[in-house]
């Protein structure tokens, strides 16, 4: 992509003072809010984040400055680096980006060590970093809800959707599952967005990305979900997952089924957010990266007895 990426490489560098550019890549990986770029300098090899949609300058500076911290404080995560303006993001072109130390990382893995994992979120649970806001965004604490489940399905059977079937058969567990939500106490800032994807392995160890989702949060939730992505259902991975966690310090206490509410909810956004895209998608391609989505959703779905069965484990 030479016209976008050679063209804009030395003014991407500026931006962020990285020296003499010699080639910016296409897109090396892409999430549902950003993608990121592969910037060579005289200086270095750096990613370079470009907002697709969503943020806010005041956002991406607010998760950009936490992030700081935390590496700062030892959490393994790329660095974060200074636009020239002094602040962490630059209009490069009109396009709000972001820069940061390069890492490799691995392929997304949920079979990671699980003690390894348990003792970082531990780490990371211990970085106090003050947010401007005590609201918690429903994507993390709140019901889809009955009628608009209902209606989503609805829109799906006349658009002959070819899921339609399945959801219909899941909607009384996602209704069932959805009654252990309660709000969420802003206990300190978290990460809130730790499933695979997003912690991953670089250098043989653990390695957290992506902080965008981050935000006011309780701990005993956070480390809820990340027991529940990487424990994958053995309840030997769950154990020691939370034993190293709470080893390492780690604050927060996984007590009762309120306790896997953001896991809750943020399936149930992210399924909903799939099923309602591809209903109103007209390219195919679109709709293909949304039906794998809905497949894993509607294929794997969490159920009350699973909570109860991962709280036994741990109680």
């Amino acid at each position: 992509m030479r016209h976008a990426g050679a063209m804009h490489a030395q003014t991407v560098a500026d931006a962020f003072g990285l020296g003499r550019a010699s080639s910016l890549t296409d897109p090396v990986a892409r999430g549902e809010l950003g993608e990121i770029r592969r910037l060579e300098t005289d200086h270095g090899t750096f990613a370079v984040k470009r907002a697709l949609e969503g943020w806010s300058v005041d956002e991406a500076e607010t998760s950009t400055a936490y992030q700081r911290v935390c590496w700062e404080a030892g959490i393994p995560t790329p660095e974060p680096l200074r636009a020239t303006t002094g602040g962490f993001t630059a209009q490069v072109d009109g396009v709000q980006m972001r820069a940061y130390a390069w890492a490799e990382l691995a392929d997304s893995d949920p079979m990671l060590d699980p003690a390894a994992v348990g003792a970082l979120v531990a780490r990371l649970h211990q970085v106090r970093h003050p947010w401007p806001t005590t609201e918690v965004d429903p994507w993390f604490e709140a019901p889809i809800g009955r009628a608009e489940w209902k209606r989503v399905l609805e829109v799906s059977r006349v658009a002959g959707a070819p899921f339609a079937d399945r959801l219909a058969e899941l909607l009384p567990a996602l209704l069932e599952i959805e009654q252990i939500l309660t709000p969420m106490r802003p206990v300190q800032t978290c990460h809130l967005d730790l499933w695979a994807d997003n912690l991953r392995r670089s250098a043989g160890r653990p390695f957290v990305i992506d902080f965008d989702n981050a935000g006011p949060g309780d701990p005993a939730r956070e480390i809820a979900m990340v027991i529940f992505e990487f424990g994958r259902g053995d309840a030997v991975r769950q154990r020691s997952l939370y034993d190293a966690y709470l080893g390492g310090g780690g604050p927060g206490r996984v007590r009762d089924r309120a306790d896997l509410g953001l896991v809750v909810a943020q399936l149930h956004h992210i399924g909903h957010r799939h099923l309602t895209m591809w209903v109103a998608a007209r390219d195919p391609e679109a709709r293909a990266r949304s039906l794998a989505e809905i497949d894993e959703f509607l294929g794997e779905p969490l159920r009350l007895s699973d909570v109860d069965a991962l709280l036994e484990t741990l109680g």
